[in-house]
């Protein structure tokens, strides 16, 4: 299209093209701007000549305009003007050549054309791959970044900005330390990088590392970054390419083969790998070390190598058919060493299958189980045997006596259980020492099982106490006291000759109690020894050295306490006991504490006192479990107490049998933990008779308790073991005065002097001091006197439900 206003120019134009020999070309004319921009609109032309001064445009301003129409069509500018500056404008501003009028001929004006056209081709195409390149790159789930000689970030693409969280940030002419203002949260990456384009520039080469990126989820990113320099034929920086691919997921992949391999070489587990045909391709230096075989030895033989004979061929039958339904077997299997040792192995055979499901190698996981074989022998052994005289222990003989029980009420005969014990046996032990006292044991248990048949049971139940179990005696009572009365008397006789010692001539005597079984159809192993041990204890209460049996009458009291016992186990288990309180005050009667006490609500027989419970359970292992249910109820009133802002210490009684035990500072700790109790309200009342045992155990775990802030009083202070010695090593607050030195003391001399030297003693001790058993205002009235006491007793209340407490407690 020409775009002209001159005829004559037109024409002259027009003309220089016709004339073309090589080439025809058509020519739309047209004299203004609007028609120019309407035909452009309308129809496809290859070039444009444009005529800068029109009737309705002039100057660069035409060239602008038809650009604006059409931005990729190459235009020609015709000017009068032989101004090259002007030129160049008209070139910034969209031309793509400049023609004089009348400086050119048909020549150039048609090789200016072949150019505008040739050229405006090629931008489009170089467009176009331009483009297709920039798709690629931005399709490519890698880093691709171009730089220019100072590490100003020129292209990047979409994977890279999105990376680093550059999308709408106008990244390019900037440093990475300038973009790093923009994204702090890289700065540690954007400043390394830089870093590393420095060193890739200076060695003049293609560079490879590694680079950690961050991400926000807090998950860091591996790539495998590659920079290559670009320089200019001065030497001088020209750019850099930088490429990075992701490979976290393969340096974990490698961390796993590493992993794996490592525990593969040092698990103790032996592990063989065989291909689908089951030949050993990989073994692991424990299949080595359990089985004798090198691996040179064993790769390419079958696991057959250590089968023992051991299982026939019907259990590999079952193996095999087991693997390949389920693609897994576990069992033990007996196979044998390379020097002919058959051992026991627990094994774990997997199928390995293809994305088909099809078995293409199998893999066999092992262990030795002869030390653990070993183990569980020596763990029965002792389990069932004592182990210093290798007799049955205590938990074998109930077991016998059980089943003992069972037969002989089905097979309507009598058998006997005998108790014995050695008479002086600790008078012994502790002159000569235990090492003699444990061979007179065993030389004892030598000299019974001799006169003892094979079916008889001869057990060691405690330190001098044996028990024998004859199972099959005459279906006549009387016969069969007979028969046991007779036994028991060979056995005292037995160790009328002295048992020499070292050299030493030693000399026992035995007690025996004797039952006989089965007593009645509920009867247990336990009621049996129960009955034979108070036949016991009646024969040393006779002065020992004799037998004697059990009787009815002698087991009444004792079934009753056993009752009351049974009953008091179920009592802990089923919530039947009750938490009560008594109030502690100070001179002022205004309530400063309280002892936490128990109470058993018993369903029949009602509010059981304090007394007829509390020392059958301090005979048994039941005191444990109502101190850990007074400790759990105490800690849970406390910590009610201190979120209702009315925090007040209570004090609890522990058993010495309790505190004693290993677990026992664990226990506190567990109960304040569970109930968010604050310890330095809780005071711990313990009696002097604790320091009779280990006195070192009691402080070590007083002052553990101590530094968690939870106090400890001696209650019934003055009436055991009162030493100054142990009040002066342990962490002790408080001294609780038994009530029996309060009961008299307003009107005896002797103990109210008593009652004054311990306040005394406890003030310069700098101990708080309690007084139990305050019930009359004479009493209160002269511990007043002494200085600061603090009252207990059924002058400022009776021990009361905590429910009453709590509403005393609002009303006070």
């Amino acid at each position: 299209m020409l775009v002209e206003d001159d005829p004559g120019d037109a024409n002259l134009v027009r003309q220089m093209l016709r004339v073309s020999g090589e080439t025809r070309f058509s020519v739309t004319w047209v004299v203004t701007l609007t028609e120019a921009g309407q035909r452009l609109r309308a129809e496809t032309f290859e070039v444009v000549l444009l005529d800068l001064s029109l009737p309705d445009s002039t100057g660069l301003a035409t060239v602008q305009a038809c650009r604006q129409v059409n931005s990729v069509l190459p235009i020609i500018v015709l000017t009068g003007h032989d101004d090259v500056g002007f030129a160049l404008q008209a070139i910034e501003a969209g031309a793509q050549d400049y023609l004089v009028k009348g400086s050119f001929d048909e020549d150039a004006l048609i090789r200016a054309i072949r150019y505008a056209i040739s050229r405006a081709s090629l931008e489009h195409n170089l467009a176009e791959t331009g483009t297709q390149l920039r798709t690629l790159i931005n399709a490519m789930p890698d880093i691709v970044c171009f730089k220019d000689g100072e590490g100003r970030w020129l292209e990047a693409n979409d994977f890279d900005l999105k990376l680093f969280q550059l999308d709408g940030v106008d990244y390019r002419g900037k440093k990475d330390s300038e973009l790093a203002a923009y994204q702090d949260f890289y700065r540690d990456a954007f400043l390394g990088g830089e870093a590393s384009d420095e060193e890739a520039w200076r060695a003049e080469k293609m560079v490879r590392g590694e680079e950690i990126i961050p991400r926000p989820d807090g998950m860091a990113l591996v790539f495998d970054i590659i920079k290559v320099p670009l320089f200019n034929p001065d030497g001088s920086r020209k750019g850099l390419v930088v490429v990075g691919r992701d490979i976290t997921e393969r340096k974990r992949a490698e961390e796993r083969l590493n992993l794996a391999s490592h525990v593969f070489d040092t698990t103790g587990e032996g592990i063989a790998v065989t291909d689908m045909h089951a030949n050993i391709v990989a073994v692991n230096p424990a299949f080595t070390k359990i089985t004798g075989y090198s691996e040179a030895e064993a790769l390419g033989q079958n696991p057959r190598i250590l089968k023992s004979g051991r299982q026939d061929k019907g259990f590999y039958i079952d193996f095999w058919r087991e693997l390949i339904a389920r693609g897994e077997w576990r069992g033990e299997l007996w196979n044998k060493r390379k020097n002919g040792d058959i051992y026991p192995q627990w094994s774990t055979v997997s199928a390995i299958r293809n994305e088909a499901g099809e078995n293409t190698s199998y893999v066999a996981v092992f262990s030795d189980m002869t030390e653990v074989q070993r183990a569980q022998a020596r763990a029965d052994q002792l389990a069932w045997r004592d182990p210093l005289t290798g007799l049955a222990n205590r938990a074998l003989f109930l077991r016998q006596v059980e089943q003992t029980l069972v037969s002989a009420k089905r097979e309507k005969h009598f058998a006997v259980v005998l108790l014995i014990d050695l008479d002086r046996f600790k008078e012994i032990n502790e002159a000569r020492g235990l090492a003699v006292g444990d061979a007179l044991l065993k030389a004892v248990a030598e000299r019974f099982a001799v006169l003892l048949h094979e079916d008889d049971l001869l057990a060691r139940l405690d330190s001098d106490e044996f028990a024998v179990l004859l199972p099959r005696l005459r279906t006549s009572h009387e016969a069969a006291a007979r028969e046991a009365l007779a036994v028991a008397e060979k056995l005292r006789t037995a160790l009328r000759d002295s048992i020499e010692i070292d050299g030493e001539a030693m000399h026992v005597e035995a007690s025996i109690g004797i039952v006989l079984l089965p007593d009645s159809p509920e009867e247990l192993a336990v009621d049996v020894v129960r009955q034979a041990d108070m036949a016991l204890a009646r024969a040393k209460a006779e002065g020992g050295a004799r037998s004697m049996f059990f009787e009815a009458a002698m087991g009444e009291k004792a079934k009753s306490r056993f009752q009351l016992e049974t009953e008091l186990r179920a009592a802990i288990a089923g919530e039947q006991l009750r938490l009560y309180l008594q109030r502690q005050v100070d001179a002022t009667g205004k309530q400063v504490g309280a002892e936490a006490l128990v109470r058993w609500q018993h369903p029949v027989r009602g509010l059981v006192p304090p007394g007829a419970f509390i020392p059958l359970a301090e005979a048994s292992d039941l005191i444990v479990a109502i101190d850990q249910w007074m400790m759990a109820a105490v800690c849970r009133l406390l910590a009610r107490l201190d979120s209702e802002g009315r925090a007040l210490r209570i004090a609890v009684n522990i058993s010495p049998r309790h505190f004693q035990q290993a677990s026992f500072v664990a226990d506190v700790r567990h109960h304040l933990l569970v109930s968010g109790a604050d310890p330095t309200h809780l005071v711990l009342e313990v009696t002097e008779g604790l320091m009779i045992g280990d006195i070192n155990d009691v402080v070590v775990k007083m002052a553990a308790l101590s530094a968690m802030g939870i106090h400890f009083s001696i209650d019934d202070f003055g009436t055991g073991y009162s030493s100054l010695a142990y009040i002066k090593r342990l962490p002790i607050h408080e001294l609780k005065i038994d009530k029996s030195f309060i009961q008299d003391a307003a009107t005896d001399q002797n103990d109210a002097a008593l009652v004054e030297t311990i306040v005394a003693v406890a003030r310069h001790l700098h101990l708080q001091v309690v007084a139990e058993g305050v019930e009359t205002q004479a009493q209160a009235d002269l511990l007043n006197s002494y200085g600061n006491v603090i009252h207990q007793g059924y002058l400022y209340g009776r021990p009361e439900p905590v429910d009453i407490w709590l509403q005393h407690l609002d009303g006070n």
